[in-house]
């Protein structure tokens, strides 16, 4: 943001520039000017780029296939890990780089068809950083875009840029300005702009942190120094007050480069030209975006390695596409077919080329459009984990560990495979087959298989007896696949609970078959599952349990789930509606509704309600306090408002007859998953602390 102040500055001196080069966020804003960007237009790009979205770089769970968001509706956390027969494999670097990839190519588009820098409007030069051999490498041709992501690819934050079999990483490791470079560019006089701190004026560092970062820069640091004694004039806007993540101080950083112009003044004005010459030197410059047509589109699969994997795109990638051969190419329209491939969940980067048409007879500005559409380097075999620890702070307390093994692309259509295990309070396995039966993918059929050993709170008289029982059983259905809104399935299900006796127990489950057939209705366009800010997830079945595939006990059974949350600002609202039914059966005790809990009645102990009819109903406030860089997302507290009950007999449901439950709650919503300190009081005097960490709402 400082370089742009720069930049506006000396165009107001009048002060012409012939070449450009730059390392990092300097290759980025002094790419885009030597390709024909204004100062202002530049001012125009960092004020209205959504910064936190480019670290940010995962798909808006909305836009995500509901496939892809099974595994958010547990307690899993965002995490996600390969599995190769090689062993575990991690994703390259914090944030893929789709984003500020697909970004930077967009703003680059009127640089393209130009392949060679030095044909640009003002030659420029990227110097990014070669892994293998640690040397400085000088971009002078290719794709701009793809030369700016290069250069400014933080190892360790942003993944690495595989061009042409180079992995290619920030070239501030080795050349942070680039002065030299600019010399091969037959430059006689060089203005370099210096964003580092002299290290004679640096401030000894005061902790673990800042002697780390300070150890890190110091020989980049040295060979800055050494570049600046070739450097004609040096512009040092003063932003060491500023952090890397400080992107809503534009104003201040534009006017710090400006300033840090003004200093050098004396130093620049002989280098003032003249008005004719000046506007000569616009009329180089200046490029505007162009219309361009597009011939064909193709769409690569590719590794990630180089070679292409398929020429070919899945149907569901061709469908995704909205721009099609005679369209104008729109920058807008472009990024929403980006982002819609992106959004399939399965790509680490999405990523295009605009070259002039291969056709003959194609009209001039006709580009054909190369989409790629890079898998994922840590796929596609993907380990989740996730940990839940609930107390009340008076005795009752439970932990489980939970992972998650998804195998895809197990075959054309999309077969997956989920392994899932929860060891701990409960413990379960369980593995499910999804096959897609068509190239649409809405069709689809799933066999599922499971056990497990449970837990449930009975109340025997007046005192809650903690009740364990073993489950194992099976599922098969067929269902509707409604891509990132949900699904609906219907088929058999068949378990085997057997109830055990334990000490303090007079009537333990009893054992028996359960079978029947299942309806389930899934509509999921919430944007987090924890703490979140809008959307909705509706979750409704009906169960038959029935005599005549082998139930031992008969009964129905219908419920449903709903999760509601608006945000305006700071202030979020949440609803959250759970209700169930025997249709006039009294359902046996591990089919019946639970009541107690944070959220769930807060104030009452975990499962001290229970009934074959009944529900709850709950509205939470949160305040957004703020958040911590890299490991808290939101710090909230709030309070919820929550009344319900539960009957065993159809005859007894009273809703002149609830209870109400109120909380003071404090979270925070952390990378490895959300925690809850609250106090809970439920009417009749029952009040409870929680302390919750992995729970979902």
């Amino acid at each position: 943001m400082a370089h742009v102040g720069v930049l506006r500055a000396l165009e107001d001196m009048r002060v012409p520039i012939d070449c450009v080069v730059g390392t990092s966020m300097g290759a980025i804003v002094g790419g885009l000017y030597a390709s024909g960007f204004t100062p202002d237009e530049l001012d125009e790009v960092v004020r209205t780029m959504d910064w936190s979205a480019m670290l940010r770089d995962t798909p808006e769970r909305k836009e995500l296939p509901f496939r892809r968001k099974v595994d958010d509706l547990t307690y899993l956390t965002r995490w996600e890990f390969g599995v190769t027969k090689d062993g575990f494999t991690t994703p390259p670097g914090l944030v893929a780089g789709h984003r500020i990839g697909a970004k930077l190519r967009l703003l680059a588009l009127r640089a393209s068809g130009t392949t060679d820098f030095d044909k640009l409007p003002l030659p420029f030069r990227a110097v990014a950083t070669d892994v293998d051999t640690g040397h400085a490498l000088v971009l002078d041709r290719g794709d701009l875009g793809v030369a700016l992501r290069a250069s400014a690819a933080i190892p360790g934050l942003f993944s690495p840029v595989n061009l042409q079999g180079q992995l290619l990483v920030d070239g501030g490791l080795v050349d942070n300005l680039p002065i030299a470079v600019a010399k091969t560019l037959r430059a006689d006089i060089i203005i370099a702009v210096d964003l580092g701190e002299p290290l004679a004026k640096r401030a000894r560092p005061n902790s673990m942190i800042s002697t780390l970062t300070d150890s890190a820069s110091l020989l980049s640091r040295r060979e800055v120094e050494r570049s600046l004694a070739n450097a004609n004039v040096v512009i040092s806007p003063s932003v060491r007050d500023y952090g890397i993540l400080d992107f809503d101080a534009v104003d201040a950083l534009v006017k710090r480069g400006v300033q840090a112009v003004g200093e050098q003044n004396e130093a620049l004005q002989r280098f003032v030209v003249g008005d004719s010459v000046w506007q000569q030197h616009l009329a180089v410059q200046r490029r505007a975006a162009r219309p361009m047509t597009v011939g064909t589109v193709t769409v690569t699969i590719a590794s990630n390695r180089t070679e292409v994997v398929t020429a070919s795109a899945p149907p569901a990638i061709n469908e995704s596409l909205q721009l099609k051969s005679g369209d104008v190419v729109d920058a807008k329209r472009l990024s929403e077919d980006l982002n819609r491939v992106w959004e399939l969940g399965a790509f680490e980067t999405v990523d295009f080329t605009l070259l002039p048409s291969s056709s003959t007879t194609a009209a001039p500005d006709t580009y054909d459009l190369y989409i790629e559409a890079r898998r994922k380097s840590w796929g596609p075999n993907y380990l989740r984990f996730g940990f839940t620890l609930a107390s009340d702070l008076e005795g009752s307390s439970s932990f489980n560990l939970l992972s998650a093994l998804t195998m895809t692309e197990l075959n054309p259509l999309g077969g997956e495979f989920k392994l899932t295990v929860q060891l701990g309070d409960v413990s379960a396995l369980s593995g499910e087959w999804y096959q897609p039966l068509t190239s649409s993918g809405i069709p689809f059929a799933a066999v599922a298989v499971a056990g497990g050993r449970n837990k449930l709170q009975v109340l025997e008289g007046d005192e809650l007896v903690q009740q364990r029982y073993v489950t194992a059983g099976g599922d098969a259905d067929i269902g509707l696949s409604f891509g990132r809104f949900g699904e609906i399935r219907t088929g058999l299900h068949y378990v085997n609970v057997d109830g055990q006796r334990q000490s303090s127990s007079r009537a333990p489950i009893p054992s028996r078959v359960d079978a029947g057939y299942r309806t389930r209705l899934i509509y999921d366009q919430i944007d987090r599952i924890n703490f979140p800010r809008n959307g909705l997830v509706v979750s409704a079945e009906y169960y038959e349990s029935s005599a005549s595939v082998g139930s031992d006990v008969p009964y129905s059974r219908a419920s449903i789930s709903v999760v509601s949350a608006a945000t305006l600002g700071r202030h979020t609202a949440i609803g959250l509606v759970d209700g169930i039914s025997g249709l006039g059966d009294e359902l046996p005790p591990d089919a019946q509704l639970q009541l107690g809990g944070l959220f769930n009645l807060s104030g009452l102990p975990i499962g001290e309600l229970a009934g074959s009819y009944g529900g709850k109903a709950a509205l939470i406030y949160l305040y957004r306090l703020g958040r911590l860089p890299n490991f808290v997302d939101g710090i909230y507290m709030g309070a919820s408002a929550e009344a319900g009950n539960a009957w065993q007999r159809s005859k007894d449901v009273d809703f002149h007859n609830l209870r109400k439950s109120y909380s003071l709650v404090f979270g925070v919503d952390t990378y490895i998953g959300p925690v809850y300190f609250a106090h809970g009081r439920t009417t009749g005097g029952k009040d409870s602390l929680y302390l919750y960490l992995g729970r979902s709402f």
